[in-house]
C-alpha cells in the first residue's frame, strides 16, 4: 500500500526528520549530498548512516544516486512536504492534515485543521522543472537556483505578499504560517470565479478584484503576476484573490493582470471597464 505524504511524516523519528533537514540545507550548494555527509555531520557509524539513508528512501523522502563510487541523496518534493508538516505540527500550527483539495503543475493544496477544530488551508509549493522550465525568464526566477530553494522561497513570497495584503485590507484568505515549501491560510468556502455562472452585482466584484491588485501593487510593491478567474475565489458574492507565489513588482504583469480578469467580466458578465483607466487605477494613480 502507498503511503500518503502525512503517512510517511508520521514515521519519521527525530534523527531522520534531522537527516532530511540537514539534506535540504545542503540543496543551494548541491544536488546529490554524499552518506558519509551524514556521518560526519551526525556521529554516525557507517550502520547507522546506511539506515537512516535507506530508510529515508524507502519513504520516498529521497532519491539515491552513485556518484563517484558513494550513495549519495537528494530530496524529494515529498520530503520537503514532510518537514513541512512536522513543524507546522510542532509549531502548533496544524493539528491535522486531512484531504486533498486541489492539485496543479505547481502546488498540491489540502484540507487540515487547526488545534482549535478550525479548518486550513495547507499549501505545497512544489516547483518543477516540467511547470516552471518556461517560467523562469518570465518570473525573473535564477537560471542555475535548486527547484527546491525555489518552492522554499516561492512559499515564503507567497506569505509575506498575502500578509501585508491582508493588513491592508486587501481581498485574500488570511495567512496563518509558513514552513518549508508549505503555506497555511484561512479556508475560504466558495468557488473559483471561473465556474461562477451569475453574480447580482458582478461591477461590485470586479471593483473589489481591482482594489486588491490596488493594495498589493501599491502597499506592497507587488504584482500579482497570474490573475485569472481562476485564481479568484468566490464567497457569498465576495471575491478572494489566491496564488501568489510568483507575485513581484513588474508593471509588465500588472497590465496583464488587469487585461485578464477585465476580458473575463467583459465575456462572462457584460461588464465593460477601460483598460487604461483600470491599469492607472491599480498602480496607485487615480
Amino acid at each position: 500500500m502507498r503511503l500518503s505524504v502525512v503517512e510517511r511524516a508520521a514515521l519519521l523519528d527525530e534523527m531522520e526528520e534531522r537527516a532530511l533537514a540537514f539534506l535540504v540545507d545542503q540543496a543551494r550548494s548541491r544536488e546529490y549530498v554524499p552518506v558519509s555527509m551524514l556521518r560526519s555531520r551526525f556521529g554516525f557509524t557507517e550502520k547507522e548512516a546506511n539506515v537512516v539513508s535507506d530508510r529515508l528512501f524507502r519513504l520516498r523522502l529521497v532519491s539515491k544516486q552513485l556518484i563517484m563510487g558513494e550513495v549519495s541523496l537528494k530530496p524529494t518534493f515529498s520530503g520537503l512536504d514532510a518537514l513541512a508538516i512536522k513543524d507546522l505540527i510542532r509549531r502548533k500550527v496544524v493539528k491535522e492534515v486531512s484531504a486533498v483539495i486541489g492539485e496543479g503543475k505547481e502546488s498540491a493544496v489540502y484540507l487540515g485543521y487547526s488545534f482549535n477544530d478550525d479548518p486550513l488551508v495547507i499549501k505545497f509549493l512544489r516547483i518543477g522543472r516540467s511547470s516552471f522550465k518556461n517560467a523562469r525568464k518570465l518570473r525573473g526566477l535564477p537560471e542555475r537556483e535548486p527547484w527546491i530553494i525555489l518552492s522554499t522561497e516561492s512559499a515564503k513570497n507567497e506569505f509575506e505578499t498575502l500578509d501585508c495584503v491582508k493588513r491592508n485590507y486587501g481581498n485574500v484568505p488570511t495567512p496563518y504560517a509558513y514552513s518549508y515549501n508549505a503555506v497555511v491560510m484561512e479556508f475560504i468556502d466558495g468557488q473559483p470565479l471561473q465556474r461562477v455562472k451569475e453574480l447580482q452585482e458582478p461591477k461590485k466584484v470586479l471593483d473589489a478584484i481591482l482594489a486588491t491588485e490596488r493594495v498589493a501593487y501599491v502597499e506592497c510593491n507587488k504584482a500579482h503576476g497570474d490573475l485569472s478567474e481562476y485564481n479568484v475565489i468566490i464567497m457569498a458574492e465576495e471575491p478572494y484573490v489566491i496564488d501568489w507565489p510568483q507575485a513581484k513588482k513588474d508593471e509588465w504583469l500588472l497590465e496583464r493582470d488587469v487585461n485578464n480578469i477585465l476580458g473575463f467580466f467583459s465575456k462572462r458578465f457584460g461588464i465593460e471597464e477601460d483598460p487604461g483607466w483600470a491599469l492607472t487605477y491599480v498602480k496607485g494613480e487615480a
